[in-house]
């Protein structure tokens, strides 16, 4: 029966349960002991075991609202899944799937420390099996399974398996714990479908799947040979209206609620504009997030917060391998919540980098020019020139850049990419000298350029402070200290004579030119100047009563 039909017939007669089971959501690989061989035949030691896991392992509940999301991340990066499930059931040929195909349960990733679920049940069409590890592989009922697949993505928004290596299929066996999975025992009678190589498929695999050229072997249209056998155990839909435990609600989050470790592969960094807030934030864009107990691929891309931790780690390279913990989003289980504990597991020479958010930014952007603003980005030099980082490099980018001829103001503002307000407050506030003013014009040189480059990239306290020692600039806090003004005078003043701060408004470090001290030093002095009112003795005289005189006469 069509696979499409089976799952038909089982939506129309499942019960309308909610239950849940604890064990669904995991893939247990049971195992034979070595020591068990020993006290039965070995066809009936795995023959039973196998029918213990098709009672345990099998899936017992229907569930409906899966579209195999976990299996998204590999579409997205086109890598292959490695996998483990149980068979669950096998379809017969049709007219719309000639070779049928085959039912996992439970199909899950799995690694030496962990085994996690990627969904609750996929299919797999034999037409895209290219080929088997074992040769004539015969599958029963509870045969776990083991494959390498390509992801495809199918419907509304559904992934599944396309093209497929089987590596091998059977039970598996150990001392203390499962240790080699046996493909060739004894199924007796029980086999449901044997898959064999042919010519074709050999071929395939040789020169394609071995020489890791992937694309190929997946678009080869050989595939492996298959001869069904009449099942002995009850069709998936038959056995699950027979456990009459009906439909499970549950659905795989793509990230677990609870806290994991996770690695990634550094891509670069970004300075990303955050519409709500106004202005540009760094993030870290990485690919293959992976479970680092299981190995899942958790995203094929994702963007973190360039939070503190991660700039401990100093200068990352693409490709630089990073291990964080997190665990799901309250509101949203296809997100991750805070990240913490960053580790960079790549080895290389350390290289800090900015703590500064202002300066850190400028870094993105030095890094990332298409991103850049070039305030930001002198910051950036400035800060890494006097820490001795890049300095050749930089020394040599600003060298190119300098002017070799004089420059108007607009050539000016231009090359520097600032705003004009900037470059007309610096001559404005006495900070940089036209070398020729005709009125209409005025013309710079190449160091009124470097003045401003260096000015504009002042955006924390050490930087502004060790311009201050070869630059003629002044902070608003200088201005109080020196002049004794009240703060919020000077904030007035400042304003009234529409000064605009140098290195630009939106930082917390306002930079000036030494004009605007020398007005709040002359208006100090002018103070100064005028006489303490409280000194200053006033005489008055006493009116004379003229009535009265004229009256003492009489």
């Amino acid at each position: 029966m069509k696979t499409d039909n089976l799952k038909k017939l089982l939506h129309k007669n499942r019960h309308k349960l909610h239950h849940s089971s604890n064990k669904e959501n995991q893939l247990y690989a049971d195992f034979i002991k070595i020591k068990e061989l020993k006290l039965a035949k070995k066809a009936i030691v795995f023959n039973m075991k196998r029918n213990q896991i098709i009672n345990g392992q099998l899936n017992k509940y229907l569930h409906p609202n899966s579209v195999h999301i976990r299996l998204k991340p590999y579409f997205d990066a086109d890598i292959w899944v490695k996998w483990l499930g149980v068979l669950g059931d096998v379809t017969l040929p049709n007219k719309t799937n000639l070779n049928g195909s085959l039912l996992i349960d439970k199909i899950s990733c799995y690694s030496d420390e962990k085994i996690e679920i990627l969904d609750y049940h996929a299919w797999l069409n034999i037409e895209n099996i290219k080929y088997i590890e074992h040769p004539d592989q015969q599958l029963a009922i509870g045969d776990y399974i083991e494959g390498i697949s390509k992801v495809k993505q199918y419907g509304q928004g559904k992934y599944g398996l396309a093209a497929t290596f089987i590596k091998k299929a059977g039970i598996f066996l150990g001392t203390n714990r499962p240790e080699t999975l046996v493909s060739g025992y004894d199924r007796q009678d029980s086999w449901v479908v044997e898959l064999s190589n042919n010519n074709l498929t050999k071929k395939n695999y040789t020169e394609n799947y071995l020489t890791h050229n992937t694309d190929e072997f997946a678009a080869n249209g050989a595939h492996v040979d298959v001869k069904f056998q009449p099942s002995r155990y009850k069709k998936f839909q038959q056995r699950l209206q027979a456990l009459q435990q009906g439909e499970s609600n549950d659905v795989l989050p793509l990230v677990n609620k609870s806290k994991e470790t996770y690695t990634a592969e550094v891509i670069r960094s970004h300075a990303i504009k955050i519409p709500s807030i106004g202005h540009k934030m760094p993030q870290l864009e990485v690919k293959n997030i992976r479970n680092v107990a299981s190995d899942r691929l958790i995203f094929a891309k994702y963007y973190l917060p360039y939070v503190s931790d991660i700039k401990k780690l100093g200068e990352l390279k693409p490709g630089d391998k990073i291990q964080f913990m997190s665990e799901a989003s309250p509101s949203n289980s296809g997100t991750f919540n805070m990240v913490t504990d960053f580790k960079l597991l790549t080895e290389h020479e350390f290289v800090p980098v900015p703590t500064n958010p202002n300066i850190f930014l400028g870094y993105i952007m030095w890094l990332h020019p298409e991103e850049g603003e070039s305030s930001y980005i002198a910051s950036y030099q400035n800060w890494a020139l006097a820490k001795d980082i890049h300095t050749e490099e930089i020394s040599n980018e600003i060298e190119s850049l300098r002017p070799t001829s004089a420059l108007s103001e607009l050539e000016l503002v231009n090359t520097l990419d600032v705003d004009k307000k900037i470059v007309e407050n610096a001559r404005k506030q006495g900070l940089i000298k036209p070398t020729a003013d005709s009125g209409l014009t005025r013309r710079y040189d190449a160091k009124s350029w470097d003045i401003m480059r260096k000015v504009i990239g002042a955006q924390d306290a050490s930087t502004v402070e060790h311009l201050k020692d070869i630059l003629p600039i002044f902070t608003t806090d200088d201005i109080v200290k020196q002049t004794g003004i009240d703060r919020s005078e000077v904030d007035t003043r400042i304003r009234q004579e529409e000064f605009f701060p140098l290195n630009g408004l939106h930082y917390s470090i306002n930079v000036y030119g030494p004009r605007v001290m020398d007005l709040f030093k002359a208006r100090k002095t002018v103070r100064n100047l005028l006489p303490n009112k409280n000194t200053i003795v006033t005489k008055r005289e006493i009116p004379i009563d003229k009535n009265a005189s004229t009256c003492r006469k009489a």
